[in-house]
């Protein structure tokens, strides 16, 4: 073997291990041999008119689910009589596939206004192009509980999987932005300063509620939405300790209050963290939390430092798309 595939092989082996060593526990292990546990996929006949959706919701009791079998068939149209894979499980875990390694991007979004530039909100027709070229070039919106199951092996997701958050309390989420992601059938994170809701401006704890009800995720962004890393100047490190406890743990009760279940993923304040807040907010119990550094987060990346793509006021939807890596590409060659 040569130099250069030994080194190939070198670089690539701490990844390859991972997966081998979390794929483990899912199929099993005995006298020194792989025993597959999972269940086969299942054979149906496709009805007319039957579609990947159809057939999830028939077979696996969720339309949601369809893409699945798209995958799973490597096509999206069946005919009348024609054999059908129905996956039981996941199949393609933590995204590897032959082109490299699955990363989610997730865009971050601050708020949603009027037609103006002068707010410093991105209108709403800037939006909806957002929104609609996400669907046109097959991206589907998924939830931050997907993508933890996702990172910890449990679930899979889409090849074209992203997560839209907005960090926003505004009122015009609500009345225009919330409306152009149902148009799309779409969903988003939206967090929340805990303290803001029911101002003059904001969203009300119902409004939050309906959203919450209608499918989107209601996160936390603190109290009041004020970085978390600024320490006082002479306040010593148990004060500094006391107060983020105090801010972050205030805050996800009260949304836990309002909404009458966990709160479990975070976004940083201002986008920024350092070690002691990420700490801090696993302590509390939060399942993951989110930046604001650009790029995409593949399954081993830190749960307490998933990164965002900031979408400002000047991005075009094809300067979108350059954003949302989908692959981190794996070269052999060197």
């Amino acid at each position: 073997m040569s130099n250069r595939c030994i080194k190939s092989w070198g670089a690539l082996f701490p990844v390859l291990a991972m997966a081998s060593w979390l794929v483990m526990p899912q199929i099993g292990c005995c006298d020194g041999f792989l025993a597959p546990r999972a269940p086969l996929p299942l054979l149906v006949r496709a009805r007319l008119g039957d579609t990947p959706v159809t057939l999830a919701q028939r077979y696996m009791k969720d339309a949601s689910k369809g893409w699945m079998i798209a995958e799973y068939n490597n096509k999206s149209v069946f005919s009348a009589g024609e054999a059908v894979l129905i996956p039981k499980r996941a199949f393609r875990w933590g995204g590897l596939h032959p082109d490299g390694i699955q990363a989610v991007p997730v865009l971050a979004y601050e708020d949603i206004g009027g037609d103006s530039r002068q707010n410093q909100r991105l209108s709403r027709a800037a939006f909806r192009d957002q929104m609609q070229w996400l669907t046109t070039h097959g991206f589907s919106a998924v939830g931050p509980n997907q993508l933890v199951d996702f990172m910890a092996f449990t679930g899979q997701l889409p090849r074209q999987a992203a997560l839209v958050t907005a960090d926003t309390d505004s009122l015009s989420f609500y009345e225009l932005a919330a409306p152009t992601l149902r148009e799309f059938g779409l969903t988003a994170t939206i967090f929340i300063a805990a303290d803001n809701i029911g101002r003059n401006g904001a969203m009300t704890w119902d409004q939050i509620r309906q959203l919450h009800k209608e499918g989107f995720t209601i996160g936390c962004r603190g109290r009041n939405g004020r970085s978390l890393i600024r320490q006082k100047k002479g306040q010593s490190f148990q004060a500094n300790f006391n107060w983020i406890a105090s801010e972050l743990r205030q805050a996800k009760q009260k949304i836990e209050a309002e909404l009458g279940e966990p709160c479990r993923y975070l976004a940083y304040p201002e986008g920024r963290s350092n070690r002691l807040v990420a700490a801090m907010a696993a302590k509390l119990g939060f399942s993951a939390a989110f930046n604001r550094l650009p790029g995409s987060t593949p399954f081993f990346g830190d749960r307490f430092s998933i990164h965002r793509n900031r979408i400002d006021l000047s991005m075009a939807p094809d300067q979108l798309g350059k954003r949302l890596t989908t692959t981190m590409t794996m070269d052999l060659s060197r």
